[in-house]
């Protein structure tokens, strides 16, 4: 199965950018989902479905308060953040392609690119990344309360759009 950007933006950011490698490859090699196993195909217990819940909370709950507030899952990029090599504020497809964890699987970078490009030049900024986690948000967002808790962040599926 291929890589699936949809669920390795949301993985990568909620695991704190480890594993962040698989999630970036550009799907030109088979390589298997973040929650399945490489040996049998099948996804492992809840894989995709809001377990990591606790890492998730430990990155973005900077007021402890045990949910997750637009303002405070916006402050912080941790997965642009690591791609950003330069660090000039946008992500081009040779900074993801120079990530180790991307060289492992063969990918380009180009399908992170695509997907949050909203201008389609080459690059992702801050601004375009932003747009497509604040749409992924309010897709998590149930309750339209301007919070993520544990119970709808369970709830949801994987989301290409977070990009966290």
């Amino acid at each position: 199965m291929k890589v699936n950007l949809v669920r390795a933006g949301v993985m990568a950011g909620m695991v704190a950018l480890a594993g962040s490698g698989f999630v970036l490859a550009d799907g030109s090699k088979p390589a298997g989902h973040p929650g399945q196993h490489k040996s049998t195909g099948q996804h492992a217990a809840g894989a995709g479905q809001g377990q990591h819940w606790d890492m998730f909370a430990k990155s973005f709950d900077a007021n402890g308060d045990g949910k997750v507030s637009k303002e405070e899952f916006l402050a912080k990029r941790p997965l642009f953040d690591k791609m950003d090599g330069n660090h000039d504020g946008s992500v081009t497809s040779d900074e993801v392609k120079a990530m180790p964890a991307v060289q492992k699987h063969g990918g380009t970078g180009q399908n992170f690119v695509a997907h949050f490009d909203g201008d389609k030049d080459g690059k992702v900024t801050t601004a375009e990344y932003d747009t497509k986690r604040t749409s992924a948000f309010d897709k998590m967002d149930k309750n339209k309360d301007g919070f993520i808790d544990q119970s709808e962040f369970k709830a949801q599926p994987p989301n290409e759009d977070t990009g966290v």
